[in-house]
Order: C-alpha cells, then sequence, then structure tokens
C-alpha cells in the first residue's frame, strides 16, 4: 500500500500526529503549545477553579478575574471607567471562552454531528469548529443588538460623537461586560486560529484577527466603545449565517444550505459592505461635526485628534479590504451554485477528503489524552 493511499485510510488526527513524527525533534515552547492543544479541557478548568476558589475564598467576591472593576464612586447609575485592572477580567473570559469550546464541540456538537450520519472525521471536527461560532455569533449579535438599543447610538451614528468624551468613558455595567467579554473572545479566537487546521487563507483570518483586537483594545482605551459596539455587530451577524450554513452543509441539507448561503450573502453585503462603509464615513466627516476641535485629555478620557481619526479609518479599511477579498470568494461560490451545482467553501482545503471513509475519530480531551479510534474500513478498500 503507498503512503498516500496509508494517509487516506487514517483518521485526520492520526495522519497529523505521524506527520507531525516525522519532522525534526520538537523545541520545549513546541512541546508545550501541543501539551496545551491536546489538553484544553484539563487546564481551563483548572484554571477556572483555582480563579473561582480564590474569589470566594480568598478576595471575598471581588477578585478582578471574576467582578468588573473601576466603579465610579457614587455614580447614580453604577456606572464604571475603564482601567488597567480590566486586563484581568479579559483573560478570565478567554479561559472561560476555550473551556466552554472544547466542551460544546466533543459533548455537544460532534456527537450529535455523529448520530446524524456524519463519518468523516475532518467534517466532524469541522462541524464542531462551525457549530460553536454559530452558537457564539447568535448569542453575542443578539447582545450587541440590546446594548446598542439600550443607548444612545441605536441607528443613530451621531450617538457616536455626541457630547465626546462624556457620557463615553462611562460605561453601564451592561456595555462595559459585553466589550470585555467580546475582547476575551477575540483573544481566545487568535489561540483558535492557531491550532486549527490550516485553511488557505490562514494569513487574512490571522490579519484580520489582530486587527479587530487592536480596535477593541483601542477603541476601549480611547472610549469609543458605542462605535465599536456598532462594528462588532455589523460583523456578528453575517457570521451566523456563514458558520450556519457550513454546519447544513456537513449535514449534507443540501436545499437549506442554499437557502442558508443566500442569507448570509445579503447579509454580508448589507451589513459588511453598506453598513460598515456607512460607519467608516461617519468616522471620517460625521465625527468633526459634533468634535469641532482636536480633544486630546488623558485627564478627562479624551482623545480625538487627525492622527487618531486617520488610525482608526486606517484599522478598519484594512478589515474593509480583507472583506472585499473574502466576498470575491463568495462569488466564487455563486458562480458554481449556478453553473456547477456545487456549494464549498473556498477558503477551506478540500474538506470532501475521507467522505468514503465509515470510520471516524473520537477526540474526548476530558482526562486530558487524545483518544483516538481508528479507521474501520473504507468502502472503496482494496484488499
Amino acid at each position: 500500500m503507498t503512503r498516500a493511499k496509508h494517509l487516506k485510510e487514517q483518521s485526520y488526527f492520526e495522519a497529523k500526529a505521524e506527520n507531525g513524527a516525522a519532522t525534526s525533534q520538537k523545541t520545549y515552547i513546541a512541546k508545550a503549545c501541543e501539551w496545551a492543544v491536546a489538553n484544553q479541557e484539563g487546564w481551563s478548568l483548572a484554571l477556572l477553579v483555582l480563579i473561582h476558589s480564590h474569589d470566594r475564598l480568598v478576595a471575598g467576591k471581588t477578585s478582578p478575574f471574576v467582578h468588573l472593576q473601576h466603579m465610579i464612586p457614587s455614580d447614580p447609575e453604577g456606572r464604571y471607567y475603564r482601567g488597567a485592572r480590566d486586563l484581568y477580567f479579559i483573560l478570565h473570559w478567554t479561559v472561560v471562552f476555550t473551556y466552554i469550546r472544547v466542551i460544546v464541540m466533543n459533548k455537544l456538537l460532534v456527537p450529535f454531528a455523529r448520530w446524524y450520519g456524519v463519518k468523516s472525521a475532518r467534517k466532524l471536527t469541522r462541524f464542531g469548529e462551525q457549530g460553536w461560532l454559530t452558537i457564539y455569533y447568535t448569542l453575542s449579535n443578539s447582545a450587541g443588538l440590546y446594548v446598542m438599543h439600550n443607548g444612545p447610538h441605536w441607528m443613530n451614528t451621531k450617538g457616536y460623537w455626541e457630547n465626546y468624551p462624556e457620557g463615553h468613558r462611562q460605561m453601564t455595567a451592561l456595555m462595559k461586560s459585553y466589550y470585555l467579554v467580546q475582547m476575551g473572545f477575540w483573544f481566545q479566537q487568535i489561540f483558535v486560529l492557531m491550532i486549527e487546521e490550516r485553511r488557505k487563507d490562514f494569513v487574512a483570518m490571522f490579519i484580520h484577527h489582530v486587527v479587530t483586537y487592536n480596535l477593541l483594545g483601542w477603541s476601549l482605551y480611547m472610549n469609543f466603545t458605542r462605535i465599536g459596539n456598532a462594528i462588532l455587530c455589523c460583523m456578528d451577524s453575517s457570521d451566523i449565517f456563514l458558520s450556519g450554513t457550513k454546519c447544513l452543509r456537513y449535514l449534507k441539507m443540501d436545499k437549506l444550505s442554499v437557502v442558508g448561503f443566500t442569507t448570509f450573502m445579503l447579509s454580508w453585503i448589507y451589513t459588511r459592505h453598506y453598513l460598515y462603509i456607512k460607519i467608516m464615513l461617519s468616522i471620517i466627516y460625521e465625527s468633526r461635526q459634533y468634535i469641532l476641535n482636536d480633544i486630546w485629555d488623558p485627564t478627562k478620557g479624551a482623545y480625538y485628534n487627525a492622527n487618531v481619526q486617520l488610525a482608526f479609518t486606517l484599522l478598519l479599511g484594512i478589515l474593509q479590504l480583507l472583506l472585499i477579498y473574502w466576498f470575491a470568494l463568495v462569488l466564487r461560490i455563486v458562480y458554481r451554485i449556478i453553473f456547477l451545482g456545487n456549494l464549498e467553501d473556498n477558503r477551506s482545503d478540500s474538506e470532501d477528503d475521507g467522505d468514503d471513509q465509515e470510520g471516524t475519530c473520537v477526540s474526548d480531551n476530558s482526562n486530558g489524552k487524545n483518544k483516538r479510534i481508528r479507521l474501520i474500513k473504507s468502502k472503496n478498500k482494496v484488499e
């Protein structure tokens, strides 16, 4: 049997492990990273137990890892400033998302896909990844819209700038929790990007994640969280349909996949191009109508001048270029649907490898070890 056929009959994880063993000796850092990936459930749960035990037994339910910090004294609305201790809260939620993700994938989504009839190990993994994103973006977008609806910037771009910085640097518990949790998620997404199977657009995705995190961080620091909230809602809404449609495709629900893809494409155009560019134009032009002069006074939380305006415009412009690139790939999918009858994500490597295999792979991180079950047989196996 040739090596190519041998790899064909292996599970995705077994093939990856074998290829890894054939490489040169790994450094301690590489081995540590591999251990962290293989034991996500164990170490994330251990950290969460440690954090919450410390909060209850030592910190008296005041730990910055668990509770919002920098509450404004005597504020009648119980609002908060941003501050250095917010970093602990963000790191806590990074660990929370690491744990929730592996649990939802391994204990819920992958078993469901297997029960439904998905047999390819690669598709089981992909279904788990995309299913988790569908769940997260649905919750995140709902929370973001709720935050926006209860703020002065609901369908009102003037609200991004009016009375800046007063009223902007004072955040409600809802707004601050939403923003810091989002930062925790996107920090964790950078980790996820490094451990998932590499896609063709890995570089573009890495740039996207880094730029997104910079936008979140600087908008929080400079008290532009309202516009950050609007951008997040624009980005999250179409991601629900993107990830959801992929899940439908893995389940071979072809008609629903086409409906989902059509909805995704329309939402993408409206939110990621029309609304997104409208927000960019508000930064370029409308901001100057409400902030007439440059304001740079850190003691008052004011950080607005031409350089800040240019920096945010450039970062959002980079994201928009990436969105245009991905939309070009979406148009390729449209062409394949119309002329070839094939719905396939151009950004991913081939996900059809192993479709003829009846075995599967079980990845269970509950005890800190990956348990693998070899593929039992191949329908087209030649004796």
